[in-house]
């Protein structure tokens, strides 16, 4: 609707056209002493015009109404805008839980690898007579544990790619692979992501649209109070034709030109009324901006402290990932060099699995926290 002619720039032309025919009968008396009395006397009308009118100055109402149908059209745009920031935001956060798994999977097919070997060691020992059979069964054991929880994990995976692919509208069936390595973006103070807010969340540009549709309302309103001065015009063919009376034929053709004024001087305090309420309009969308901002500034402090504490909670979890993994390295070459037992072997596998589990969870955790201030500050999309 955000155009001239909805605002009542543009004028309105009309063609009027309309045929009659009758039959009557017809008594005429003239003061001349002509008397004229027939019986079924025809008589034909024929009328055709084209007329035009046009408003060309209201109050300025029009130049309000266009400017308010601009603003909604430009907050039908922020609309769509955040409908995508929430589709985006949560395509970011399932396609790295995607990755988040893999990762996670990747990790504990690493360790299962030592299960595989402390299996076939123990094999050997028991065929050679050096070693017993408990050994072998208690890794068979802990082996077809770390199966359950890789199977486990990868129906996880499962349910996290289906979920992605509903969200991308694709083929429920489609097997994909993504890129498992997270990547990050610093992110600015806290003071430069609140000017960010303040200028360019999408939520909070949808409100103060909505004060500004607001004021040219009150435009509107207030242009009623001022005379309309229009333009008025039409062309117009009119033929009347009798077959008795005074005038057999009466045939007209031109065009006429006219200026209109109008003014309303009183209409019961309606204006009055309409503009207390656009009054109240006015201080609610201000409150609500206000409200939104605070609302705004305060997740953004809550999202701002989680990612300083996520960034340093993987910043040690990524140190404590490589000493579980050199651990469990070191481990595997005493096993293999008959060094080592069972509860210290055991004990590097447990580590390894947690310090991997711990890491995933604070890499997804920074990446989520990341996306969330991104989407407040309005740099999710672009």
């Amino acid at each position: 609707e955000n155009n001239y002619g909805a605002a009542g720039f543009l004028p309105s032309l009309d063609i009027i056209a309309g045929a009659s025919n009758s039959s009557n009968n017809t008594r005429q008396e003239f003061s001349s002493g002509l008397v004229v009395d027939k019986n079924a006397v025809a008589s034909s009308s024929i009328n055709a015009g084209a007329y035009l009118s046009w408003t060309i100055f209201d109050g300025m109402k029009m130049f309000a109404t266009k400017e308010r149908l601009s603003l909604l059209s430009q907050q039908g745009e922020l609309s769509f805008k955040i409908e995508i920031e929430n589709t985006l935001e949560n395509l970011t956060l399932m396609y790295y839980r995607v990755v988040m798994q893999e990762q996670l999977i990747s990790g504990l097919r690493k360790a299962m690898e030592l299960s595989e070997l402390r299996i076939t060691i123990a094999q050997r020992k028991s065929q050679l007579g050096s070693g017993s059979d408990v050994e072998m069964l208690q890794a068979k054991m802990d082996r077809n544990a770390q199966k359950s929880n890789l199977i486990a994990q990868q129906s996880n995976l499962k349910e996290y790619k289906n979920n992605l692919l509903m969200v991308m509208k694709a083929e429920q069936t489609l097997d994909f692979a993504v890129d498992t390595n997270f990547v990050f973006e610093e992110m600015e103070s806290i003071e430069s992501l609140k000017q960010k807010i303040e200028k360019s969340n999408a939520t909070l540009n949808y409100l103060q649209k909505n004060s500004l549709i607001v004021d040219q309302l009150k435009r509107e309103i207030q242009a009623q109070n001022l005379p309309r001065i229009g333009l008025s015009s039409s062309y117009v063919f009119g033929k009347n034709q009798n077959a008795a009376g005074f005038a057999l034929l009466n045939q007209n053709l031109g065009y006429n030109f006219g200026v209109n004024l109008n003014w309303n001087i009183f209409n019961g305090f309606t204006e009055k009324n309409k503009l207390k309420v656009v009054s109240l309009q006015k201080q609610s969308a201000s409150l609500q901006i206000e409200q939104t901002k605070n609302s705004l500034f305060t997740a953004s402090t809550s999202a701002y402290l989680q990612w300083l504490g996520n960034k340093e909670i993987m910043e040690l979890e990524e140190e404590n990932g490589k000493l579980a993994a050199q651990s469990l390295r070191i481990n595997a070459e005493r096993l293999k060099l008959g060094l080592g037992n069972y509860l210290e072997i055991k004990e590097s596998e447990s580590s390894y699995e947690a310090a991997l589990t711990r890491l995933v969870n604070a890499r997804y955790n920074l990446k989520a926290a990341e996306t969330t201030l991104k989407k407040l500050s309005g740099g999710l999309v672009k």
